[in-house]
């Protein structure tokens, strides 16, 4: 599988996942969880997020989310795909 990342220059390069990758696993105020994991979907990288309890989140999971678990995963998805900077948004 193929997909774009964004250099920290700008320019776009090719990065391969074959497989999925799991970024981590947190676990929100009420005790729900959630695993978090890069899937190839065709020729992009899926960021899937597998909650215990489906969203709706509780008030407090969602402050969390928002405030914690967002900007990791962010960041560690940077990091596994070594593409700094703006390349990456997660919007949900």
């Amino acid at each position: 599988m193929l997909t774009l990342r964004g250099a920290a220059d700008g320019v776009l390069a090719l990065v391969r996942l074959s497989a999925p990758c799991r970024l981590g696993s947190w676990t929100c105020p009420s005790g729900d969880s959630c695993d978090v994991v890069l899937v190839p979907k065709g020729d992009t990288v899926a960021v899937e997020v597998r909650w215990n309890e489906a969203p709706p989140l509780r008030l407090e999971d969602a402050v969390f989310y928002v405030g914690v678990i967002r900007p990791a995963i962010v960041r560690l998805a940077q990091e596994y795909l070594e593409c700094p900077g703006r390349a990456l948004v997660v919007t949900k």
